[in-house]
């Protein structure tokens, strides 16, 4: 392969990332507006809930959403105004792109917590919370050790082919976690 190939198919393998990058930052956006309305009726209508639940929502909403969708817009500036016109930049993602895959873990992993706590306050049986839990803590060191690795990168298409195997483990758990909880 010629080196003109080469330069072009790395030139479309990142103007690949755009478009997909600027849908899911336009959901994001729509879901986290979602999120804010679903928060303000929950705090208006269950005010006798206990205070961790209402912490739990807190801290998801608050930290962990609010940074997410920040680094996700943070993200889409950077990939579509300030490499405007260079896209051989787009060879690496942002730091905000790796941080919004490090809150979007955390995220994850609260929420199949509440559910591995809940199926265990209606079934009373310890087994499955416990599996569901260790599956989704796979899951989570997956998450993390990827953010690490993707913060240090500096080729995207070659991360993506060398951390594969730990990107299935960590989608796959999570589905089988997801699973387990319906």
């Amino acid at each position: 392969m010629s080196s003109l190939e080469s330069s072009t198919n790395s030139l479309d393998a990142q103007l690949a990332i755009i478009g997909p990058t600027q849908v899911g930052g336009l959901l994001s956006a729509a879901l986290f507006g979602c999120l804010a309305c679903q928060s303000y009726l929950y705090f208006t209508r269950f005010k006798s809930d206990s205070f961790a639940l209402k912490a739990t929502v807190s801290l998801l909403l608050l930290l962990i959403q609010l940074g997410h969708f920040v680094c996700v817009i943070s993200t889409l500036w950077t990939m579509t105004v300030s490499t405007y016109g260079n896209p051989f930049q787009l060879d690496v993602l942002p730091l905000a792109a790796d941080l919004a895959i490090m809150l979007s873990g955390f995220t994850v992993f609260i929420v199949q917590s509440f559910y591995a706590f809940r199926l265990w306050m209606l079934s009373r049986s310890i087994f499955l919370p416990i599996l569901c839990e260790m599956i989704s803590m796979v899951a989570q060191t997956c998450m993390l050790i990827l953010s690490a690795r993707a913060i240090s990168m500096t080729n995207l298409t070659t991360f993506i082919h060398s951390q594969i195997v730990l990107i299935a483990l960590a989608w796959i758990a999570r589905a089988v976690c997801d699973l387990t909880t319906t």
